[in-house]
């Protein structure tokens, strides 16, 4: 990905700001097309993201109003470097695709519009979509994006595992200590490097580095964005809680070595490759997996497959000593966002867009096929969906965090990706004993992270007004 610093090079081009196109406040009918860009390819779906895009738009067109073209930007793995030459060349989309590192930094950099306005004049109701999703959306104190599909990040843990290693099932880990013994007793080992199961992999959880300091009482950037905090205690104690797992199971080399020669690949697997986290726990090879509700798709896949599907159940993260003792509030938020285009003449047929993506019939065409939950409440709750044997896997469990989360899979602010290259580039490191001191590497990721957080201050003190 390009950096956000990079971003802060391009002039943002394009029409006055503020309301253009059809005016809707003028009771004039909105007409025309706009353009909005998403990297994947949605006439040959891969994945949820492609249908649930192409589904979307189709809808949307049907409906008697503007047009929405959805194009996929040539060579766009990932969507911010045609972007950023769009805006360069000074012909940018009306919209695009963005997942919650990036609308922090579009917001800041003046590429994003905000949407108070038009929220404000049309009398949007917040309410009628998840809590995580519209903190999601918004920074330094305004709203910046409209989700298209929120996720989520908590903890799955295998029933069936639990009861046929005589596990009683119906009091799941609320803590880290709870955690750590059932882990310890659904680790089976069969010989060097191999097991039968194991309890849980920390760094192939979602996010592990962000979510379980987070459980852990910990905050990653201060309030106000001035400040990194990557070496507080409570980062410190999680990320070695972590690693004292990895030792457990011989280390990261020999999970590795497992990964590759002792479970199967799911769908998508390349040979030669580790399984991932959610294919493991999917063919109840791993009892705990601190994931995203979008690790239903596995489940439901491996169920497909398995003689008995897996009985599972879902929890907020379970508290590190430091967290909080309830636990509601450990539930890591982020999603794909729609951002519409700062200055651009077709801002309300954006609106437009966004308004019919946060509805329940919009909500509908985002989950169709998909593991996605849309940002509806009352969309995600379609019996279309969630009565669906294949489209409803785990949806009545976890829907309910969707507004319990407090957290953020990543970390939230403009220079998200320069503070997280640094915080990141000990973690590794560290797990496979190549720093001995995660306290000293961690200062020292927090000093650097903390000159690129002064560094955008100093070039862009109005950011986000």
């Amino acid at each position: 990905m390009v950096g956000a610093g990079a971003l802060a090079a391009c002039g943002v081009t394009g029409g006055p700001s503020g309301a253009g196109g059809g005016a809707t406040s003028g009771g004039q009918k909105l007409t025309g097309t706009f353009e909005f860009w998403q990297p994947w390819p949605i006439e040959q779906p891969t994945h949820g993201g492609p249908i649930g895009w192409k589904q979307l738009s189709e809808a949307y067109n049907k409906v008697e109003g503007p047009r929405v073209t959805i194009l996929s930007p040539a060579g766009a793995a990932a969507i911010e470097t045609p972007l950023q030459a769009a805006f360069a060349g000074g012909n940018p989309p009306d919209g695009w695709q963005a997942d919650q590192v990036w609308v922090p930094v579009y917001a800041a950099k003046g590429f994003a519009a905000s949407l108070d306005d038009v929220i404000k004049r049309d009398k949007w109701d917040k309410n009628q979509i998840f809590n995580s999703a519209y903190e999601t959306m918004t920074w330094s104190g305004k709203v910046w994006a409209m989700m298209q599909h929120p996720d989520i990040v908590f903890n799955w843990l295998s029933l069936s595992m639990m009861e046929e290693n005589g596990i009683n099932s119906r009091t799941l880990p609320t803590t880290w200590a709870q955690l750590d013994e059932l882990m310890i007793k659904l680790t089976k080992k069969t010989g060097p490097d191999q097991f039968e199961f194991v309890g849980g992999i920390p760094n192939v959880w979602t996010g592990w580095q962000y979510v379980l300091p987070q459980a852990n009482g910990a905050k990653l950037i201060s309030d106000d964005g001035r400040k990194a905090q990557l070496d507080t205690p409570e980062v410190v104690e999680a990320i070695e809680w972590a690693k004292g797992h990895m030792i457990r199971l011989g280390g990261v080399d020999a999970m590795d070595t497992w990964r590759k020669t002792g479970v199967q690949g799911g769908d998508n697997y390349r040979p030669g490759t580790a399984v991932g986290g959610n294919d493991i726990f999917g063919q109840k090879k791993m009892a705990a997996n601190i994931g995203g509700n979008w690790t239903a798709d596995a489940v439901r896949r491996w169920n497909r497959k398995m003689t008995t599907p897996l009985k599972f159940g879902t929890t907020p993260i379970p508290s590190g000593p430091r967290g909080p003792k309830d636990i509601k509030t450990n539930v890591a938020s982020g999603g794909i966002l729609e951002v519409a285009r700062k200055g651009g003449p077709k801002l309300d047929q954006m609106w437009d867009f966004m308004k019919f993506t946060a509805s329940k019939e919009g909500g509908y065409w985002v989950q169709l096929n998909t593991s996605d939950v849309c940002t509806s409440r009352e969309g995600a709750k379609d019996p279309r969906i969630i009565d669906n044997p294949d489209t409803g896997v785990g949806r009545k469990d976890f829907l309910p965090l969707f507004d319990t989360g407090v957290g953020a899979r990543s970390i939230k602010h403009p220079a998200a990706i320069e503070i997280q290259a640094e915080y990141n580039k000990p973690m590794t490191p560290f797990l496979k004993n190549e720093v001995g001191n995660i306290r000293d590497a961690l200062r020292e990721a927090n000093r650097l992270a903390q000159g690129k957080i002064d560094e955008f201050w100093q070039v862009n003190p109005n950011a986000g007004k």
